[in-house]
């Protein structure tokens, strides 16, 4: 347990500490801050417009944040810095589950980092404060975790390059799957993120006085949504472990 925190941390704070992602983050924020000035252009709908970009550039951040697990592996073994974890008799499966979950962790907070300053730009724009916004960030966390955990199995046996067509693939998939042919096939092997995405209904809950529909998302809905894609990043990561013990490293 020690070597997987250890390694948790070290991949967290190596991965923070890149400029790009902070410059990411906070031109996603200054792009949700200008959508109140987008009024006369939507028609009125400006806090749809806002909460809407939200929930999408919050998705975007933990896409992005979730493919650094297609790299971290194969940039490990080829650069040989895992070689004294690996050598031990759990190193193996320590050194996934501690890449896991550095990158995941850092995922969740990338999201939350952006839904606070959307949250605060809402406010500041509108004196109201869209509460569900955060329920859509729960959802979104939790498919970033799922991606992360699909990144990390991916990169056990293909190359980081692919790995990372691989994971991107998957979260195409995840969100056409409703719509494909053989649907409930491809949802043995497939995540279905359709169902982690209710921008659209969670953005009519909070300006209820302009959709003119009553609504009611539980909170009970939420946690099966969040426990679904933790469920989903488990069992992917577990079957990482599996197939790297079985691994030749060299």
């Amino acid at each position: 347990m020690d070597d997987i925190i250890t390694i948790a941390q070290s991949t967290f704070q190596r991965v923070a500490r890149m400029k790009a992602l902070y410059v990411i983050l906070a031109i996603c924020v200054l792009d949700v801050a200008a959508m109140s000035a987008y009024k006369d252009l939507s028609l009125g709908m400006e806090k749809e417009l806002m909460f809407d970009c939200a929930l999408a550039l919050s998705l975007i951040v933990g896409l992005i944040t979730s493919m650094v697990a297609a790299f971290e592996v194969p940039r490990e073994l080829r650069e040989k810095t895992a070689q004294f974890i690996l050598s031990k008799p759990m190193g193996r499966s320590a050194f996934l589950w501690g890449k896991f979950f550095g990158i995941a962790s850092l995922a969740v907070f990338n999201i939350a980092i952006v839904l606070v300053g959307s949250l605060m730009a809402y406010r500041l724009s509108f004196g109201e404060t869209p509460w569900e916004m955060a329920q859509g960030g729960a959802l979104i966390a939790a498919e970033a975790v799922a991606l992360t955990g699909i990144g990390i199995l991916l990169s056990v046996f293909l190359s980081d390059t692919m790995a990372a067509i691989g994971q991107f693939a998957f979260f195409a998939i995840g969100h056409c799957l409703h719509m494909l042919p053989q649907a409930k096939v491809l949802g043995y092997v497939f995540p279905n993120f359709h169902h982690l995405d209710i921008k659209t209904e969670l953005s009519h809950l909070a300006v209820r006085e302009t959709a003119g529909a009553e609504i009611e998302i539980s909170n009970a809905f939420i946690g099966l949504g969040v426990g679904y894609g933790i469920a989903y990043a488990l069992f992917t990561t577990g079957l990482a472990t599996v197939i790297f013990s079985r691994k030749d490293v060299h």
